[in-house]
């Protein structure tokens, strides 16, 4: 797999040419936050039934090397909250859907979870040595603010402070299909997973998080279905779902998935990529 690693201490990241490259397509760089997706609970079971998230829990946990109390902002299944769990001290996580808080409560005793929202944790500063939030700002109502309270949590005097997030990726193959077909049926913005890392980490920067490291990481969407077909009805109805269950013209992007799904599977027969930037966030060196 191709990575890309760089620190960097200045409020331009965007200028830097490679970096830039990674939060595009620079073309479609947006002025404004285009506004959060809404998950439906199904929806969202579904496609977390069919992904395969390995590389990118363990470049979390690569990530938290020397973490002690760490929040995960966003818990959802808990695979990524139960892995962080088994490495260090401490393990909380907040979810705001209070069926998953329970669910995740009972299945580790090793879990604090606490039902909440990124935009107002509910937590005194400096709270945590290490914050975790992976692929929970598209799902924000106010960016900036969510990750202004990520910094105020997190201990930005202790030696191992971090700020980790996970987003996608420009070549992400999922967000693509949907920003081909679903989004302009849907009659709504582009959507520019750049935009939201390169969002945080101008505030991070701003912040005195400006130790900044980016790299890439894959996830994917796996359909082992045998026949065609079966695959491209499957990901049709996994892919309108995620996004837009019960929106009016689900049926008609479903269908007007399936020519690209067929384009699709003709290079990648049994996977629809996730691929995400991990974006690492330390305290600026102190002399």
């Amino acid at each position: 797999m191709t990575t890309f690693e760089t620190p960097l201490s200045v409020l331009d990241l965007l200028d830097k040419t490679e970096i830039r490259w990674l939060f595009g397509p620079e073309d479609r760089m947006p002025a404004d936050y285009r506004g959060p997706h809404r998950l439906s609970h199904r929806g969202w079971l579904n496609f977390t039934e069919r992904l395969e998230r390995g590389e990118e829990i363990s470049a979390i946990l690569t990530a938290l090397s020397g973490s002690r109390q760490v929040l995960d902002v966003g818990g959802g299944t808990g695979d990524l909250t139960r892995a962080i769990a088994a490495q260090v001290d401490q393990c909380t996580t907040v979810e705001p859907h209070r069926e998953r808080v329970e669910t995740l409560r009972t299945r580790s005793a090793t879990i604090r979870a606490l039902p909440g929202h990124a935009e107002a944790l509910p937590f005194p500063d400096r709270s945590f040595d290490a914050v975790v939030a992976t692929w929970v700002l598209p799902y924000v109502d106010d960016v900036a603010r969510a990750v202004r309270e990520m910094i105020r949590v997190c201990d930005e005097t202790d030696a191992a402070a971090r700020i980790v997030l996970i987003g996608g990726g420009r070549d992400n193959e999922l967000v693509s299909l949907l920003n081909q077909v679903c989004v302009p049926l849907a009659g709504e913005p582009h959507d520019h997973q750049g935009f939201l890392l390169a969002t945080a980490a101008r505030v991070l920067a701003e912040a005195g998080f400006s130790r900044l490291a980016v790299w890439r990481t894959e996830a994917a969407l796996r359909f082992p279905e045998s026949a065609l077909e079966e695959r491209v009805v499957a990901a049709a109805g996994v892919l309108v779902d995620f996004w837009y269950e019960g929106h009016p013209r689900a049926a008609d992007m479903k269908e007007a998935l399936r020519p690209a799904l067929y384009r699709h599977f003709a290079q990648r027969p049994h996977a629809i990529g996730d691929q995400g930037l991990v974006l690492v966030a330390r305290p600026a060196a102190r002399s």
